[in-house]
């Protein structure tokens, strides 16, 4: 997928937290289109294979496990008492579903060979791939960005009770 495919997967994905949590959804949605794209930092290395170490679980939990802990440490230096853990937590795994996102819509796509995901390599090297689309598809890309959009628009308005009257 490209950057629009990536970030709609990010919002499709946040979606039910933002329904959950409401405004702190609506933020943790956002770090999660932040962060979604940071797979495909291996276009910017030529040592690193396109969709390869980095689009693992394994590339994931580090990265996610790193901000947890990162975020840890800087909230407890802080002069004002916050629940740290919790927050450091809710941090992690809001960078953990932004990431997984991307996994998944990369796995949409046709990917063959090298362009196939292997999300545990090297303990289970076989690609995973979905082939409903290809990565450069517009209308994919976009109606994936669009799908997002509605369906963040239509968690939040639950989570405010906009539409649950409808919905019950």
């Amino acid at each position: 997928m490209y950057k629009n495919g990536h970030r709609g997967a990010a919002l499709v994905l946040m979606a039910p937290l933002t329904a959950t949590f409401g405004i702190v959804g609506l933020g943790m949605s956002a770090l999660a289109v932040a962060v979604c794209r940071l797979p495909d930092l291996d276009h910017d290395y030529s040592w690193l294979a396109h969709r390869g170490p980095t689009h693992t679980i394994w590339f994931v939990s580090a990265v996610a496990g790193l901000v947890s802990v990162g975020s840890y440490a800087g909230l407890s230096m802080l002069p004002v008492t916050l629940p740290a853990f919790p927050l450091a937590l809710l941090l992690g795994a809001t960078v953990l579903l932004g990431l997984l996102s991307h996994l998944f819509a990369d796995a949409l796509t046709v990917g063959r060979d090298t362009h196939a995901i292997r999300p545990f390599h090297p303990l289970f090297p076989h690609p995973f791939r979905l082939g409903l689309v290809r990565a450069d598809s517009r209308l994919a890309n976009s109606l994936l960005l669009a799908g997002g959009v509605l369906f963040q628009g239509l968690a939040f308005a639950i989570s405010i009770g906009g539409i649950t009257g409808a919905v019950a």
